[in-house]
């Protein structure tokens, strides 16, 4: 079982960022997937990191398309993205601690992946339509 399936409603309109997102959701996917299967306590902490290392790329990615397109939001895309890494850090820190991943980290992928991409990311998608 998946935490989130990729869907239309993901779509931003952007191959590159959108190829980037699913890797995203598949890296989330395999987290949720292992966990659910409990893996062990190393095995999760590697996929924590692949996720956190993917994460950073994909955010200086975006960051970097949205300076070339122009975006006029890119320093406020930057502070989410940097609320985001520090919230995934706080995750991070509390499974070194107890060694078990919360539901509620799950909620925050889950909330992080589909809300980020539909209300925020979304938003440079349509300004990228008609700014090329």
């Amino acid at each position: 079982m998946s935490l989130l399936d990729w869907s239309k409603s993901l779509d931003i309109g952007v191959e590159a960022m959108n190829s980037e997102h699913k890797v995203l959701l598949a890296i989330m996917n395999k987290l949720y997937d292992r966990n659910e299967a409990k893996a062990e306590r190393q095995e999760l902490k590697g996929v924590l990191k692949e996720l956190g290392d993917y994460t950073v790329k994909h955010f200086n990615d975006e960051e970097a398309f949205l300076l070339s397109i122009q975006f006029p939001d890119l320093e406020k895309h930057k502070l989410i993205h940097k609320s985001l890494l520090e919230k995934f850090g706080s995750h991070v820190a509390d499974f070194t601690k107890s060694g078990v991943l919360e539901k509620s980290f799950f909620e925050f992928l889950k909330m992080w992946l589909s809300a980020h991409i539909q209300g925020i990311d979304m938003k440079y998608g349509e300004f990228a339509k008609t700014h090329k």
